[in-house]
């Protein structure tokens, strides 16, 4: 593409809904880890929702952008699904692989036999393939990257749903798409609640070396299946999309639509649910905030605040993906401190955030963008 040449405007609330979710998953992260919140289930609750409704904002946006990005304009180039992956991969892979080299120094220390035990599970985590399978005997070796996994995997998916999404002519048709995306999800979570004994006998049939841990694998699997796997998190993606498509047909929500969308996603971090509602913790790990994000996100790309072009925002949503791939390198070590010091866990949970982000911004600045810059140069060069 030639420089500057069929790029869409650039919308500085979108940064600014990327700084927001960046800052729930670090928030929440950061609760779970370095405080006693955990202790107490109703404190707890927010927390883990806080995490959930942040990375459940991320696939929703990363639909939203690269629809954006890359829908069809009349001073465009074609798409080429080529260009599209080499940009993608510029942008996370480098840091990606850098961190969980790192991941896999540290646990080599613990298991020198880990390459040769387990070289299945290191190549998948280096092609970020981890997440589209399950296979609980494997050590779990860069837990926080099946994010980048299951991204990876709406990239692949993203070429094929470009024309289709594309071909809605129409804010209803785009409604409608996004509310049967919505629902397809509900429906499976409803069928997975209502199946888990004999979907959950059948996995555990082909795990027999888990017959004496069946609760240990019944989590692996629940975790797997409805929040880290990337097919229940297509919907999201899918919503995304939709919402860029709405956009770009010239939707323009009422000003109050993001707010209350926002104090609808505050409600649902601490309204408990009910101790049985087995289909509302399905529900809560893909598809429950992705309307309201979908909301957030169209009322914030259509009318930006001004926070959002703030300099320290722009800083902070560019370095989104370095702070939360650094999450457990610069939360982690805190926690002997916060054990130690329980009644200073609101400084160590400070400076456990302070740390993250400084840390994402110079890994930002210094690796992940000077290594996408010299990638698409390079490629850019030879052609």
């Amino acid at each position: 593409m030639e420089k500057g040449r069929g790029k869409p405007p650039f919308l500085a609330g979108l940064g600014g809904f990327r700084a927001l979710a960046a800052l729930a998953v670090l928030a929440g992260h950061a609760l779970s880890w370095l405080t006693p919140l955990p202790q107490h289930p109703f404190l707890a609750v927010p927390a883990a929702r806080l995490t959930q409704a942040g990375l459940s904002g991320f696939f929703v946006l990363s639909g939203f952008v690269l629809f954006y990005t890359h829908a069809p304009r009349p001073d465009a180039p074609a798409f080429s699904a080529k260009r599209f992956a080499l940009a993608r991969l510029a942008r996370v892979y480098p840091v990606y692989l850098l961190l969980l080299l790192a991941h896999l120094g540290l646990a080599l220390r613990h298991e020198p036999g880990l390459f040769s035990r387990y070289p299945g599970d290191v190549l998948a985590h280096a092609t970020l393939v981890q997440t589209w399978f399950f296979a609980p005997e494997a050590p779990s070796l860069f837990p926080i990257g099946w994010a980048v996994s299951t991204e990876v995997f709406f990239y692949l998916l993203f070429p094929l749903l470009l024309r289709p999404v594309s071909a809605l002519a129409t804010r209803r048709a785009a409604l409608v798409t996004a509310a049967c995306a919505l629902g397809a999800a509900v429906c499976v979570d409803a069928w997975i609640a209502a199946s888990w004994p004999a979907l959950f006998s059948r996995v555990a049939a082909s795990h027999p070396g888990f017959a004496d841990h069946a609760a240990d694998l019944a989590g692996l699997f629940f975790q797997w299946l409805t929040y880290t796997a990337p097919y229940l998190r297509l919907p999201e993606f899918l919503c995304g999309m939709v919402t860029a498509r709405l956009f770009l047909l010239g939707a323009r929500p009422p000003a109050w639509l993001g707010a209350a969308a926002g104090t609808g996603l505050c409600l649902l971090a601490f309204v408990p649910f009910p101790h049985d509602a087995f289909f509302l913790s399905v529900l809560a790990n893909n598809a429950l905030y992705a309307p309201l994000l979908a909301a957030v996100c169209l009322g914030l790309a259509a009318r930006a605040p001004a926070w959002a072009g703030a300099r320290s925002v722009r800083a902070f949503a560019g370095a989104s993906l370095s702070v939360y791939l650094l999450q457990p390198l610069t939360l982690e070590p805190w926690q002997a401190l916060s054990r130690l010091l329980p009644g200073m866990w609101p400084a160590v949970f400070g400076i456990g955030m302070a740390a993250t982000v400084v840390a994402g911004l110079l890994l930002s600045r210094f690796v992940e963008a000077p290594a996408a810059r010299r990638i698409l140069g390079r490629a850019a060069s030879r052609t």
